[in-house]
C-alpha cells in the first residue's frame, strides 16, 4: 500500500471499520449506519472517499467492495490485529524479546489481539506460578507446555495432572531436563510412564515459556536484555489464540526428542 492509501484507510476509524464491515459482504446504508452507530452526515462522506479511491462501489441500494477493495481489506485485518496486540500494552511488547518467538508464529502474532496480562498476587510471591495461571490449569482437560526455566513446583504439579488423567505434554530445554533427572528422578520416571503424559527435550535455543490448554494460553517472554520476566504473563482465552499456542507447541515438538525411559 502506498502512503496515500494508508492515510485514507488508517487515519479514519470509520473508513477502516467500513472496509472491514464490507469485507463480510454487501451492506445497505442503514446496515452501515447501525454498525458504525452514526448518522448519514458522518457516514456518507467516508463512503464517498472510499468510492473515489475505487475501493467501494454502489449498486442499486447496497455498497460493495471493489476487487481492489477486496484485496486491500484482506490485508487490513492482519495489520489491524497486529496493531491491536501491540496497542493493548505497548510498553510490555516494546520491553520484551518478541524475536525469541519463532518466525512463523511471530508472523501470526496478531492472533493474540485479545490478550490480557496476569501478575503474581504480591511481591512476596514474585516467583510463584501466577494464581490465574494455576486456577485455569486446574480446570483444563488438556495441557501442553514449554519450559525454558526450571521451577521446583512444576514436577509435582504436572505429575498430579497426569495422575488425574489429564492429557499432558511437556517440552523442556536440555539444561532443564538434566536438572529434573538429577533432583526429581522418581517423580519424572513416574510421569513418563503414564499413557496420557508425554515428555520432550529440545536442544534448540528456547527463551520463552508457554502453556496452552483447552481453556487458555499463557506466554512468558524474557525482557529485551534476556532476563526472564517473573512478573507478567500474556494470557489469552479466544480460540484463535489457543490455536496459535498449539502451533507454537507443535513447532518445538517437531524439533524435540521424546523421552520414554531414563
Amino acid at each position: 500500500m502506498n502512503s496515500s492509501l494508508l492515510e485514507l484507510i488508517f487515519l479514519s476509524e470509520k473508513r477502516k471499520d467500513l472496509l472491514l464491515f464490507l469485507k463480510e459482504g454487501p451492506k445497505t446504508i442503514e446496515e452501515i449506519k447501525n454498525y458504525l452507530d452514526a448518522g448519514s452526515v458522518a457516514v456518507l462522506p467516508q463512503l464517498k472517499k472510499l468510492r473515489e479511491a475505487s475501493l467501494v462501489f454502489k449498486t442499486e441500494d447496497v455498497y460493495i467492495l471493489s476487487p481492489l477493495g477486496i484485496a486491500v481489506a484482506g490485508k487490513m485485518q492482519v495489520m489491524v490485529s497486529l496493531l491491536n496486540v501491540f496497542g493493548n500494552c505497548y510498553e510490555y511488547w516494546a520491553n520484551h524479546a518478541i524475536e525469541c518467538i519463532p518466525t512463523p508464529l511471530r508472523n501470526k502474532i496478531g492472533d493474540l489481539e485479545n490478550c490480557t496480562f496476569s501478575e503474581p498476587p504480591d511481591r512476596t510471591r514474585l516467583f510463584d506460578p501466577h494464581r490465574e495461571f494455576v486456577e485455569n490449569l486446574a480446570t483444563s482437560k488438556r495441557i501442553k507446555g514449554i519450559a525454558s526455566i526450571f521451577h521446583p513446583l512444576y514436577p509435582s504439579l504436572f505429575l498430579t495432572f497426569a495422575k488425574k488423567g489429564v492429557d499432558i505434554s511437556i517440552i523442556v530445554t536440555r539444561p532443564v531436563y538434566e536438572r529434573i533427572k538429577e533432583e526429581y528422578r522418581t517423580e519424572f520416571r513416574e510421569f513418563i510412564h503414564f499413557r496420557n503424559a508425554c515428555f520432550y527435550v529440545c536442544d534448540e535455543k528456547i527463551e520463552l515459556s508457554h502453556a496452552v490448554t483447552d481453556r487458555f494460553l499463557s506466554l512468558s517472554l524474557p525482557f529485551s536484555d534476556g532476563t526472564f520476566d517473573h512478573k507478567q504473563d500474556v494470557m489469552c482465552f479466544y480460540p484463535i489464540a489457543l490455536q496459535w499456542g498449539e502451533d507454537l507447541f507443535a513447532y518445538y515438538r517437531d524439533r524435540s526428542e521424546k523421552i520414554n525411559e531414563i
